[in-house]
């Protein structure tokens, strides 16, 4: 199946809606791993809820009631060529499992039954990643450069191997915004992993890519980057209040807000700042605020690797 071909307002909507299916999925993963069947179940036809709806933006508009997801996938997929039918199929056996278990059903589910189906359920998620266009990174970079033109002079990425807090082999690539159009960031990794190669750096193939905080090679211009464990409402409503960009990292997010903070001493102090904050100091990875600290910038991973294997996936755009 090809890729769909969506403009940029709507794949700002899949992204979502595949980030929150991403959630469910590992919530399911969770609770099976746990034994507690009936509350995996739930998550897991939600996982398919949104990856559904992902596939059907065209089709769906605003109506986005249960009934009316199943049928449009029965009509636009139940007889598509290179859309496997069992995925189609899943759908609606997840959803009268989840009304069974959540309305009529006491005793527990076959445990043999649920993990056949999880299993199915995570072939779905992977497919539709690939045929769901979704916001890339270098979308995400040209978006901040657009609104802040007259201030960024350069954006910077390190590559590095994202378990080592320790010193180790790590490279810092400057790019001018007038080469985003030729380098990717998934190009540069490769390019600079092919040097990693040559100076006999172990275990390459475990360097991820990050985007840098730092903005310019002679002027201390940052954006803020925060590494946020888990998000509930109290969280967002702090980070709308700063303005920015969510990613979802496997279990965690990413933030990156949108306005810059010119100068050194001005950019440590909001990092202090954030990580004494009332409501975000419970949720932040302090060692992360701790070793960008350190460093004199921050770093958020923007690839995956064999121990990163999830790449971040844009969430949503949070609004003062």
């Amino acid at each position: 199946m090809k890729k769909l071909d969506y403009d940029f307002p709507t794949k700002k909507q899949a992204s979502t809606l595949c980030s929150l299916g991403l959630s469910e999925l590992e919530a399911a993963e969770v609770l099976v791993e746990k034994e507690l069947y009936r509350e995996a179940i739930v998550h897991m036809y939600f996982t398919c809820y949104y990856i559904s709806q992902a596939l059907l933006l065209k089709q769906l508009g605003k109506k986005t009631s249960h009934k009316h997801v199943e049928s449009q996938l029965h009509l636009q997929y139940g007889s598509a060529k290179g859309f496997p039918r069992r995925y189609v199929d899943l759908h609606s056996f997840l959803h009268n499992l989840r009304t069974k278990f959540n309305y009529k059903h006491t005793h527990v589910p076959s445990p043999r039954l649920i993990a056949r189906k999880l299993n199915i359920l995570r072939y779905y998620v992977k497919f539709a990643f690939k045929v769901i266009p979704r916001i890339e990174t270098l979308e995400i970079v040209k978006w901040i450069y657009d609104e802040n033109k007259d201030k960024i002079k350069d954006f910077s990425y390190d590559i590095y191997c994202p378990k080592t807090y320790s010193h180790h082999t790590r490279i810092t690539f400057w790019q001018p915004p007038f080469y985003l159009d030729l380098y990717s960031p998934d190009a540069i990794k490769r390019n600079v992993q092919k040097v990693l190669r040559n100076l006999k750096v172990k275990k390459v193939k475990d360097y991820v890519i990050g985007l840098n905080s730092r903005l310019d090679q002679y002027k201390p211009v940052h954006l803020l980057m925060l590494d946020i464990d888990t998000l509930d409402n109290a969280v967002e409503d702090s980070l709308k209040q700063i303005g920015g960009i969510l990613l979802k990292t496997g279990r965690g997010f990413h933030f990156i807000g949108k306005q810059l903070i010119v100068g050194q001493k001005e950019w440590v102090s909001y990092m202090k700042k954030m990580r004494r904050h009332s409501v975000l100091k419970s949720y932040l990875d302090k060692d992360h605020i701790e070793i960008s600290l350190r460093r004199g910038y921050g770093t958020l991973r923007i690839s995956s690797s064999p121990i990163k294997p999830t790449v971040p996936v844009f969430y949503k755009e949070l609004r003062p």
